[in-house]
């Protein structure tokens, strides 16, 4: 029996052992080295949650971009330019604040960083966090790091990507071979096609984001022309942005006291203004809670010395739907002119400036022609059926 036992284990355990230190020799997620078999490259999928790791434990660079999709067309080399640091962009697609925050904590723990780029969104994004089957990448414990090889056979495949055996991509198909273009999706032909106004929009009715942005301005229209649009409930508001205060400090303020000497940039992403004139008009309590965020944000902030807070929903081109190619993601010269306002300090949020920026805010949302909006979208759905 115990012979029996041993070769079982033997027989399960070589392969296992051979499986798992090809891949940590190929190592394409760059967990303990960059690639020793074929040319340098990146894995990616843009959500990152996978990737960012190896990035953070290889590469040199002294600042970080750290977002949603909302942040991953910032250039890396633009930032470095202007800023005078070395940057990457590490942001994850669709990651709330208590991911993005655990990545950070890591990132800070394994390199000494200058600047930190965070882009606030995704702040009730806490439970079910998309990056949670990796996170033993972020922990201090480099032993389990291997598990990432263990749990799958589709890193293997990486051991047939472009070496001295194999010419091809063909095994390496979320490949990428530049830190620079790693995360952005403006380059891809079935995001940028939608860029240029409603009519753009339209023609892409069948497209998920679309489809959701049209049902959002639909359903907003009807409960305003219905009178059915609720009334805030102030208690509500205040139990709310409590819940936010706390992920703000657990997930950003506690480390940036953490690391005084480290520069935190954040901002608030410019969604169209059509998305804030959705929330004004139809849904007044989202729209407090939003102000009440804001002025908590900065209220706090202000408390550390190495955090800026940036708002850009005074500018004009939150007006222009052309600049959006839904009702939140931006062109990416728009993330470029947010980049030179934050370096030169234009458009800091500080409790001196937040009430009117407040109050020019909600009127440029209560002002905005949704229901005009609406009524074109429909035309166009009508006379194309």
């Amino acid at each position: 029996m115990r012979r029996y036992l041993l070769i079982l284990a033997l027989g399960w355990m070589f392969p296992l052992i051979a499986f798992v230190g090809v891949n940590w020799l190929v190592d394409p997620y760059r967990i303990f080295h960059k690639p020793w078999v074929g040319n340098d490259y990146y894995t990616s999928d843009r959500s990152m949650r996978d990737a960012t790791a190896g990035i953070i434990n290889t590469e040199e660079f002294d600042s970080i971009i750290l977002g949603s999709s909302m942040a991953a067309n910032f250039s890396p080399n633009e930032a470095s330019q202007l800023f005078g640091n070395r940057f990457v962009n590490i942001s994850m697609d669709g990651s709330g604040i208590p991911e993005r925050s655990l990545v950070l904590n890591y990132a800070l723990r394994r390199k000494k960083l200058a600047e930190v780029i965070f882009s606030f969104d995704g702040f009730r994004q806490v439970s079910q966090s998309p990056v949670a089957p990796y996170a033993f990448l972020y922990d201090n414990n480099r032993a389990n790091d291997l598990m990432i090889y263990a749990s799958s056979l589709k890193p293997i495949r990486y051991a047939f990507c472009r070496n001295f055996l194999v010419a091809g991509d063909a095994f390496c198909p979320n490949r990428k071979d530049d830190l620079e273009n790693l995360v952005e999706w403006h380059s891809d032909w079935e995001h940028s096609k939608r860029f240029g106004g409603l009519n753009k929009w339209l023609e892409a009715k069948n497209n998920g984001q679309i489809k959701a942005a049209l049902r959002s301005i639909a359903v907003s229209v009807h409960a305003i022309e219905s009178g059915h649009v609720k009334a805030t409930d102030p208690a509500l508001v205040e139990r709310n942005v409590a819940r936010d205060r706390k992920v703000f400090n657990d997930s950003i303020l506690s480390i940036a006291a953490q690391y005084p000497q480290t520069h935190f940039c954040l901002f608030f992403p410019p969604y169209s203004r059509l998305n804030y004139a959705i929330l004004k008009q139809s849904d007044p309590q989202g729209f407090a809670e939003y102000l009440e965020m804001l002025r908590m944000v900065i209220r706090d902030a202000e408390k550390y010395p190495n955090v800026k807070v940036f708002g850009f929903e005074t500018e004009n081109f939150l007006d222009d739907i052309a600049n959006y190619k839904d009702t939140s993601h931006y062109h990416q010269r728009i993330n470029s002119e947010i980049l030179h306002w934050m370096k030169s300090g234009e458009h800091e949020l500080t409790s001196s400036n937040l009430e009117p920026y407040i109050e020019e805010i909600a009127k440029r949302a209560a002002d905005y022609p949704l229901k005009q909006i609406g009524a074109q979208i429909d035309a166009y759905l009508t006379t194309t059926h």
